[in-house]
């Protein structure tokens, strides 16, 4: 008899909203390789989730391409407020509804497993305790957010009895080394915790080295121009802003903006700027010849990850949260607060093919290593399943 997964996700991606896209693909990758996965996704009572466009059923399956089945259950609860004085509240919505889904829908896992610690991880930890059965978080949370001072972290360790729920779990996945420092350090876990770090992986038959002749030509690129890839939200963050004023000054460069948000890039030579379905990334990510993310925060980036499978070399940040997919073999690390050093590494990369090329070679040796299939195997593995 095949063991039983339960996924706790705050979103589970639809037509319309790619959103835990990746969570997803992992999930696909463990029903693939045998295992019965439930999935609960709770949603927040809002005006905007009673919209016929944003519309989500109640209870819905899906089914991996080897025919493998999903059941996803998406409850509604009332969500108060991250704020000190509503934090509890909100959780035990969350915990709540989750938890008579599964006494509802008579599930009956071996194991649960919540994506990110607020708020699935903590409801995951509160139902393992409940059903008696191992629960395990993933901690790839934006390392910005794992810091003392930031919201809500900060506030759920002094006031949303986080740690002790935490502990109930019986160990963290960690998508890097930075991240499971800042959950030793910051006092979210004790050293006794059992963690361990599985980088984020992608679907190799998706993201993978394509022609890029032939990608440009259909997306109607020009063939010989020099093209810089950026996928990810358009933020001060992400770092939208200090690469569009990068690309002012770079010469015979093009740009292909994927995403959205309040940065509007202006430079000239943007050969696309908006959302790109998810279908199409690899295709667009193809068409490039470097990739450029200068973000200040990441758990794993997955953008980062997916411009690897694809055989692009990277530009990114030089900070311990891209230590475990970065180095010196396939990318170019920067101070992403310095504009020049964006810069200047784009014009390295334009100029010099030889660096390009063992770059290239490199970002494949790399993605060789970050397979979805390969990373669900681990995670499995971890979980003594």
């Amino acid at each position: 008899m095949s063991k039983k997964i339960c996924f706790i996700l705050d979103w589970y991606p639809t037509k319309t909203n790619n959103g835990c896209v990746f969570a997803k693909h992992l999930i696909y990758a463990v029903a693939d390789l045998g295992y019965e996965c439930t999935v609960i996704a709770p949603n927040i009572i809002s005006k905007s989730a009673f919209k016929k466009v944003n519309r989500v059923p109640y209870e819905r399956v899906e089914h991996t391409e080897k025919g493998n089945e999903i059941r996803i259950y998406t409850p509604f609860y009332l969500h108060c407020s991250s704020h000190k004085s509503a934090m509890k509240l909100s959780m035990n919505n969350h915990y709540r509804a989750a938890l008579k889904t599964i006494r509802r829908q008579d599930i009956r896992p071996d194991v649960v497993y919540g994506h990110f610690i607020y708020q699935c991880g903590l409801t995951a930890a509160r139902i393992g305790e409940a059903l008696n059965i191992p629960a395990y978080c993933a901690c790839g949370e934006n390392s910005l957010r794992l810091v003392k001072g930031k919201k809500p972290y900060d506030t759920g360790l002094k006031h949303g009895n986080w740690k002790d729920i935490i502990a109930k779990l019986s160990g963290i996945v960690c998508v890097s080394g930075n991240n499971k420092s800042l959950l030793l350090n910051n006092g979210f876990v004790d050293a006794d915790m059992k963690m361990d770090v599985f980088p984020n992986g992608v679907d190799g038959n998706i993201f993978r080295p394509m022609d890029k002749k032939t990608c440009r030509n259909h997306l109607g690129l020009p063939e010989d121009a020099f093209i810089v890839a950026y996928t990810g939200a358009f933020t001060v963050n992400k770092g939208a802003d200090r690469l569009n004023e990068a690309l002012k000054s770079c010469q015979d460069t093009y740009a292909l903006f994927m995403g959205q948000g309040p940065i509007d890039p202006d430079c000239e030579n943007i050969l696309w700027k908006g959302r790109v379905p998810n279908s199409q990334v690899a295709k667009y990510l193809n068409a490039a010849d470097v990739f450029v993310l200068p973000t200040k925060g990441e758990g794993c980036c997955n953008a980062i990850v997916e411009a690897l499978a694809c055989g692009l070399p990277v530009v990114s940040s030089d900070l311990p949260f891209n230590d475990d997919i970065l180095n010196e073999n396939n990318s170019l690390r920067i101070d992403v607060e310095n504009v020049q050093q964006i810069r200047n590494s784009i014009e390295r990369l334009r100029t010099d093919k030889e660096l390009r090329e063992k770059l290239t070679k490199g970002a494949g040796m790399s993605a060789q290593h970050l397979n979805i299939e390969t990373r669900a195997r681990k995670i499995l593995e971890f979980m003594e399943l």
